[in-house]
């Protein structure tokens, strides 16, 4: 993370993002800097993150990749960050616009299109919405590019 970069008012963090923290499995750790450059940040979820996140979990467990003591620190790790679920229902029609757009699954959609209406940031280490968040004009905070050792390519 640069030094200089001001922290944004309110961050939609994406689960892949806080799943790479907590799991770690089968991917380079970020620098511990990133996931506490939110800490005085409001986190902001569409409802898609809690089944996303569960998900996740359960799937890690089911391969092998962590065991189910790790899974519940995750879990618990997960819900410290006690991110904001966002209310509004999902508007399916500005949601394929927003997908279309920016070559995003309707998923990954529901994040860009959420930080867009609440002009916030976005945490992600998805490729896919690293590449459409300068496209919309959203800033990455913080900057995946300074988490790793090596840059990620989206």
């Amino acid at each position: 993370m640069k030094p200089a970069e001001r922290a944004p008012d309110s961050v939609v963090l994406d689960a892949s993002f806080v799943l790479r923290y907590v799991l770690h499995t089968g991917a380079p750790r970020p620098s511990p800097a990133g996931l506490q450059a939110l800490a005085g940040c409001e986190l902001i979820v569409p409802p898609l993150w809690n089944a996303e996140v569960a998900n996740a979990l359960v799937q890690a467990e089911r391969r092998g990749a962590a065991a189910p003591e790790r899974i519940g620190q995750a879990l618990a790790a997960i819900l410290a960050l006690a991110p904001a679920v966002d209310a509004q229902a999902i508007d399916v029609p500005r949601n394929l616009e927003c997908a279309r757009a920016y070559g995003l699954s309707a998923y990954d959609s529901l994040y860009v299109e959420l930080a867009l209406r609440r002009r916030a940031a976005l945490a992600t280490f998805d490729a896919e919405m690293i590449a459409a968040a300068p496209r919309a004009g959203l800033r990455l905070y913080p900057d995946p590019e300074t988490l790793f050792a090596s840059p990620v390519t989206p």
